[in-house]
This record gives C-alpha cells, structure tokens and sequence, in this order.
C-alpha cells in the first residue's frame, strides 16, 4: 500500500490544458535527446558466450567459418576438405581442420511491469500557496512513478543495444504477457518500442511470472531477459519462471524499481494508505508503523537480493530518487568490469 496525505474539499481535478505537441523521432517522452550523448559512451557486456543465428559482435561457442581463427582438430572422415590446412598437412603428415571464432548477436527481452502498483508516482500535493477566491485551484504535483523509472531504464538500455546491433524485444506484463514487439536491432524498431510505452497505462496484476513464461515459449534457449518491476507478486512463482528461464541455459537481470517512499515512508504525521491494486483504503498515523514498515521493506528486499543470488541473477535495485542516466552507466561500467 502507497500512503497518500489526506486531501481537501477543494481536491477536484483542473480542466486539461492543451495537449503537447507529439514527439518525433528518438526525442521522446523515456528516451530525451539530451540523454543520448552521454548513453552513447556505454555499452552492453555479455557475460557468456552465446549462441546465435545472426552475424553479430559477441563471441559465442558455435564454431564455423568466420575471418578469425580459432583453433584446430583433427580431420574425421565425413569433414569438408575444403577446412582442411593443408600447410600443417604437410609439416606433420596429419589432417587438421581449421576452426575459426564464430561472432553471433545477443537477444535480449525487455519486460517492463505494467502492473497497478506500478503506477505509484509518490504523495499528490497542492503547492503551500492557496488560489485567490474563485479561482480554481491549481493541479496536484506529481512525481516520477515507478512505471515511468523502469521504461526510462528500459528505454536506455534498448537505445544503447540497438547502437551495438543486439537483437531485442518488448513486452508489458500486464494481466500476462501483453503489447509485446519482436525482437529487433534497428532504431526505428526502438521508436515503435518507445510509443508502446508511452501508450500503456499501469492498472491490475502483471502476473509476471505467466509473462516470462510467455515469453519464453518464443525466446531462443540462451536468450538473455531483462526484467523492470517492484517485483510485488507471487514471490515464489516468481523465482519458479526464473529459474525455468536459467534452466534453458539463458541468462537473468532484474532492475528491482521502488519508489523512494516505498523505501523510506516520507515525512508525514497522518496518511491515508491506497492499494493501488484494489482501491482499498486505511488511514494510519505514519509515525505509528513506521518502524514496522520499515523492518517489512528491508526483509522484502533482502529475500529478493537472496532469492535472485542463490540463483545466479544479476540482481539490481533502484529507486525513483536515482537519476536513471547515471543509475544505467553505472550499471553498464561495472558488468564490464566483471
């Protein structure tokens, strides 16, 4: 549950002003013209060598005919003589083949959360100043939600793989598997990608697990999956559709995203607790279960940190507070390092 300060009489929405104008191209409303320069410094590691049918930039442990060569075995009859080094042949009196380094691409799945509780941006206030009389009264603040922060991460990301031509795809987890784009490398496949979350909504469950279950009835077996959620559901069904996805020989990262008032309950004396997911409504003073929730929240994450270790996910939390730029370089440098 999200706590919500409890609002006036005067607490009716303002008339809409006028629509902003569309954005175009790669400036858009998860993925600004302004981020760009500075993502474009970074790039994705794989961790593993992968499989692949595309022609790509990471190395993968099929072997066939490529420019760099890799290693030699000995001739078994039924070979293609034409990989047959025949300098070698002639030094030693035995048949080689040459084996070379076959470069394959990356699939990486991006699934966002779409969930309800996804959608909690914070405490709705009114500024301190109060409007002259008749005059309607201005609308609320509104800070980044946790819906917002993973399709920036998202986002991000998706740019900097489509810059080193890495195949990904798109989904919500949203009732399931839903709004979900195939696999793709180029930017206009990203733009597609980007107006898919600008049109999505959060509301309801994600039953997230059937979605990465979905998911990988389609994916290839040593499919890299890249998960944005809360991670505020069935936990272990949840670790179950992991660990089938580990279990095909892929790999897993999940960007826990909260709110920085789900991490740390804000400043308040009273507030009325919203479940985001099913209207229902309780108003507590803050102060009262403050050291509870907190003892709650800091036992969540460590079961989540433990759950995704003890199966080797690169597991990864952040908070709204965080800059996602920075959050994401940060990333990126350190599974480069690894």
């Amino acid at each position: 549950m999200a706590p919500q300060p409890p609002l006036g009489r005067n607490s009716a929405a303002a008339k809409p002003g006028p629509k902003p104008p569309e954005p175009t191209g790669l400036n858009r409303k998860y993925l600004r013209i302004q981020d760009l320069r500075r993502l474009s410094r970074v790039a994705f590691a794989p961790r593993r060598r992968i499989e692949g049918l595309y022609a790509g930039r990471h190395a993968t442990p099929m072997r066939g005919q490529s420019i760099e060569f890799r290693d030699y075995r000995q001739y078994i009859p039924g070979d293609d003589v034409g990989g047959i080094d025949w300098k070698v042949y002639g030094r030693s009196d035995r048949l080689y083949i040459r084996l070379f380094e076959h470069q394959a691409e990356m699939t990486i799945h991006l699934l966002v959360d779409g969930s309800a509780s996804m959608g909690y941006h914070g405490l709705s206030t009114r500024p301190a100043v109060k409007p002259r009389k008749g005059r309607r009264p201005p609308p609320l603040r509104t800070e980044l939600s946790k819906f917002d922060q993973a399709c920036f991460l998202a986002a991000g990301l998706g740019f900097v793989l489509a810059k080193q031509h890495d195949r990904f795809s798109f989904g919500i987890a949203q009732q399931g598997l839903s709004s979900a784009r195939p696999p793709g490398n180029s930017l206009p496949h990203l733009v597609g990608i980007l107006k898919t979350m600008e049109q999505t909504t959060p509301y309801g469950r994600s039953a997230l697990p059937a979605a990465i279950r979905s998911l990988a009835a389609t994916a290839g077996r040593r499919d890299l999956l890249m998960v944005f959620s809360d991670l505020l559901d069935d936990r272990t069904a949840l670790q179950e559709a992991f660990s089938s996805w580990l279990h095909r020989g892929g790999e897993v990262i999940v960007f826990q995203t909260l709110h920085e008032h789900e991490l740390t309950l804000p400043d308040l004396e009273h507030g009325v607790f919203v479940d985001s997911e099913t209207g229902a409504t309780i108003r507590l003073n803050v102060d009262d279960v403050r050291q509870e929730y907190e003892s709650r929240i800091t036992a969540f994450l460590q079961e989540c940190r433990k759950g995704c270790g003890a199966r080797g996910i690169d597991y990864n939390l952040v908070s709204t507070a965080d800059p996602y730029q920075k959050a994401l370089e940060r990333y990126l440098v350190n599974r480069a390092s690894l």
